[in-house]
C-alpha cells in the first residue's frame, strides 16, 4: 500500500494511480475481474453487462443448467410488467421471439429457449468461462486498502483451487458467497414487527382472509395424529414475532397433454396414505381445483405451437404450495437442500400420481388429470421436472441501508435508484396449521398470506396515477454494510425486510438489479474507486440508460433534504463529557451521531420527533434544541438534565 502510495504521486504518468489503487487493493494477478456466482436472471445480466463493458467475467451455476428460475425453473420473465420491459430483459425477450419467428417479446419461452437465449447474450458479451454443477464450498476474506473486508477468493466443488476476481457479484437465490464470507450481517426468515415498525412482519394468525376453498377439513389421523403436510399450532410463535418461516417453495412444473405430454410418474417411495389432505378435500368438494385447475395458466407470451402449461401456487390448504417442506432451507448445507428439493418434488408429483390414478378419486377428477402430464421435451435429463426449485425467499442482506413495508414506495421515486420494482407486497403461504375449530376438533388452516398494492401496504406511499406497485430500486441495497464486502455485490437476496422481498423478488426486477451490478463493478475493477460501497451511482445511471436502454425510475424522485454533514463537534457544554466529536451513523432508517472523542462512549446526537438532543438514547437527555429542525443547530440548546451552560456545535465539512 506504502509503494502504491508513491506511485501516485508521480502525476507524470497519468496511468500510475490507477495502478496505485490496483496494489493497495491487491487486484493484480486475479483470475478474473469479475466471478459471479448463480446465474438465474439477475447473474446473467450482471455478467452479461460486465463483459459488454470490457471486464474479464466467469460464472458459476450450482445446478446443471443455467437461468435459474428464468430457464431452469421454467419462470421465465413470466411476473412483472413484461410489456414495457427495457434494458436486458427486453433483449432476452425479443431473443426469445426471434427463436419463435415473432416480432413480439416473449417472457416465457420453453426452457431450453431461454437457456438458449441466456447463452447468446453471454457470448455476446464475451462471456465464455461458464460451468455448471458448481456450488461454491467457502469463501476466504483479507483486509482491502480501505481497513474493511473484501472477498479475496471462493472455493468450488467443480474446481480444485480457489477462484479470485477483483469484484465477486453473488447472484445466487440464497446468498451463499455472501454467508461464506463470515462477517457480512445477513438475516433469513421474517423480522418482528417491532424490528422495523412493519404491520405485516412477524409470524401471523392463521385464518381465512383471502383463502379459498373447503374451510373444514380435518387436520387429524384416526389416531389423533396430525395428517402429512400439517404442523402443530404450537411451533407457530405469537403475532408479530421474528421467526425462521419462509414463504412457500415450488417446482414450476411445465404441464402439457397429447402427444406432447408423459404421463405422470409414481415418484419412489409413494405412499397414497400421504395424500389423506387433498382426498379429504376431494371428499368435500368433488374436484381437486383447491390444488390445480386444470390446465394451469398457458405460457406468457409463448405463442405455441404445443400447449405448455405452468403450474403455479394457489391460496387454498391443498394447493401446490407447500410450506410444511422448506424448514431450516436457508442454512441448510448444500446435501440437506438437495433433500428438501426432493421432498418437494416428491409431494408434487405424488400429489399429480395420486389424483390421476387412486381408486379413491372420482372418475371424473381422475381422467381429468390423466388428459395432462409433464411435457416430455422438457428437463429430459431430469425425468421432466425443472431443476430450479422456485426458491421465493431464503438469506437476505442487512447493509446500512433496509428497504422496508414502510420506505418501499415512501418515497416512489428514490435518487440512487438503478432499478425498477413492478410488484404488490405478494407473500405466499409460510404455514399450514392444524388449529382448534372450538368443537373439539382440529381443521387445516392457513398462515402468512398477504398481499396488498405498495399503494395500500406502504404507510403515507407517494402517489403514481399509473401503477400502485411501482417504486424504485436503490443501489444501497446490493452493497454489504461499509466496512465488509468491500469487493462484492449482490443483486437477488437484497437489503430488505422480509416484507419487502415480497414484493422485490421479481425475475426481471433482478435482471434490470445485476445489469446494474455489472455496471457498477468496472468502477472498482478501474481503479475509480476502492470500493461497491463508493461506487458514483450517477455514472452507473447513466450507462444503465443509455448504454442498456434500462428504465431506472418508476417515477420522478422526490427532492432530498440537504446532505447531513459526516460528523459534528461539541464545545462548552456544562458538562465536559458531552463536549468530543460526534460521527454519523445510519441505524435501521434513523440517521444519529455517536460520539468518538467524548469520554461518554453512549453519549449520542439524534432527532426525535424532529428535536435533536444530546443525550443517552432511553436514558439520561443532557441537551435539547430548541425546536425541531432538520440539522442539528449550531447554537440555542437547552440546558434539560445536563449542567450549564449548553453546549454550541460546530458541523465537519462534507464529503
Amino acid at each position: 500500500a506504502r509503494f502504491a502510495a508513491v506511485l501516485a504521486q508521480n502525476t507524470e504518468m497519468k496511468w500510475l494511480p490507477v495502478l496505485a489503487a490496483c496494489l493497495a487493493a491487491g487486484v493484480l494477478g486475479v483470475d478474473y475481474d469479475v466471478v459471479v456466482y448463480g446465474s438465474t436472471p439477475a447473474g446473467i445480466a450482471a455478467a452479461t453487462s460486465a463483459g459488454q463493458l470490457g471486464l474479464s467475467v466467469a460464472v458459476y451455476e450450482p445446478l446443471t443448467m443455467i437461468g435459474g428460475m428464468g430457464a431452469a425453473g421454467a419462470l421465465g420473465l413470466h411476473d412483472g410488467d413484461w410489456d414495457a420491459g427495457t434494458g436486458l430483459a427486453q433483449v432476452f425477450m425479443m431473443l426469445n421471439a426471434k427463436a419463435y419467428n415473432i416480432t413480439t417479446p416473449v417472457p416465457q419461452p420453453e426452457s431450453f429457449v431461454a437457456e438458449a437465449s441466456f447463452f447468446t447474450m453471454l457470448h455476446g458479451a464475451n462471456v465464455t468461462e461458464v460451468k455448471t454443477d458448481c456450488h461454491v464450498t467457502a469463501a476466504a476474506t483479507e483486509k482491502g486498502a480501505d481497513g474493511g473486508s473484501r472477498i479475496a477468493s471462493i472455493l468450488l466443488s467443480c474446481l480444485p483451487d480457489p477462484v479470485t476476481a477483483t469484484v465477486f457479484i453473488d447472484a445466487s437465490y440464497d446468498g451463499d458467497v455472501m454467508a461464506a464470507a463470515g462477517d457480512i450481517p445477513y438475516t433469513w426468515g421474517r423480522e418482528a414487527n417491532t424490528t422495523y415498525n412493519e404491520s405485516l412482519a412477524g409470524a401471523r394468525v392463521p385464518g381465512w382472509v383471502g383463502v379459498g376453498g373447503p374451510k373444514t377439513i380435518n387436520a387429524l389421523n384416526d389416531d389423533g395424529t396430525l395428517i402429512k403436510y400439517v404442523s402443530n399450532l404450537s411451533d407457530l410463535g405469537p403475532p408479530g414475532s421474528a421467526d425462521d418461516a419462509l414463504m412457500a417453495f415450488q417446482h414450476r412444473m411445465c404441464i402439457s397433454d397429447g402427444d406432447d405430454m408423459a404421463p405422470w410418474p409414481k415418484p419412489d417411495g409413494y405412499n397414497p396414505d400421504d395424500f389423506t389432505l387433498i382426498q379429504r378435500v376431494l371428499d368435500a368438494t368433488g374436484n381437486a381445483d383447491a390444488f390445480t385447475a386444470m390446465p394451469p395458466g398457458r405460457y406468457h407470451g409463448y405463442p405455441g405451437p404445443k400447449n405448455k402449461y405452468d403450474l403455479c401456487c394457489g391460496i387454498t390448504v391443498a394447493a401446490s404450495d407447500q410450506p410444511t417442506l422448506n424448514k431450516g432451507w436457508a442454512n441448510a448445507s448444500w446435501e440437506r437442500r438437495q433433500e428438501i428439493v426432493a421432498e418437494h418434488t416428491y409431494f408434487e408429483l405424488g400429489t399429480f400420481y395420486y389424483l390421476a390414478n387412486d381408486p379413491r378419486v372420482p372418475a371424473a377428477v381422475r381422467k381429468q388429470f390423466s388428459a395432462y402430464g409433464l411435457c416430455k421435451d422438457e428437463f429430459v435429463d431430469n425425468h421432466n421436472v425443472p431443476i430450479q426449485l422456485y426458491v421465493r425467499i431464503s438469506n437476505r442482506l442487512v447493509s446500512d441501508y433496509v428497504l422496508t413495508q414502510n420506505n418501499i414506495g415512501n418515497p416512489r421515486g428514490k435518487e440512487d435508484s438503478i432499478a425498477t420494482g413492478d410488484w404488490s407486497f405478494d407473500e405466499h403461504m409460510t404455514g399450514k396449521y392444524a388449529v382448534p375449530d372450538g368443537n373439539g376438533g382440529y381443521v387445516v388452516t392457513l398462515e402468512g398470506n398477504f398481499w396488498p398494492s405498495i399503494a395500500d401496504g406502504c404507510p403515507n406511499a407517494s402517489p403514481h396515477a399509473a401503477n400502485k406497485n411501482s417504486y424504485d430500486v436503490p443501489y444501497r441495497t446490493l452493497v454489504p454494510k461499509r466496512g465488509t464486502g468491500g469487493n462484492l455485490l449482490v443483486p437477488v437476496c437484497l437489503s430488505t425486510s422480509a416484507v419487502a422481498y415480497s414484493s422485490t423478488r421479481i425475475e426481471s426486477m433482478f435482471m434490470a438489479v445485476g445489469t446494474a451490478a455489472g455496471v457498477a463493478a468496472k468502477q472498482v475493477v478501474d481503479g475509480e474507486v476502492a470500493t461497491v460501497q463508493d461506487v458514483n451511482v450517477t455514472k452507473v445511471q447513466n450507462i444503465l440508460t443509455q448504454t442498456f436502454k434500462q428504465s431506472i425510475h418508476c417515477c420522478a424522485p422526490s427532492p432530498s433534504p440537504s446532505p447531513l454533514p459526516p460528523y459534528y463537534n461539541v464545545t462548552a457544554a456544562g458538562s465536559a463529557s458531552w463536549n468530543g466529536q460526534y460521527v454519523r451513523q445510519l441505524v435501521g432508517e434513523q440517521d444519529l451521531y455517536t460520539a468518538v472523542s467524548a469520554t461518554c462512549s453512549n453519549c449520542q446526537l439524534y432527532a426525535s420527533k424532529g428535536v435533536w438532543r444530546l443525550a443517552i438514547h432511553g436514558k439520561e437527555l443532557m441537551y435539547v434544541a430548541s425546536g425541531p429542525s432538520e440539522h442539528p443547530p449550531l447554537s440555542g440548546w437547552v440546558v434539560a438534565n445536563g449542567s450549564a451552560p449548553a453546549p454550541t456545535l460546530s458541523a465537519g465539512m462534507l464529503r
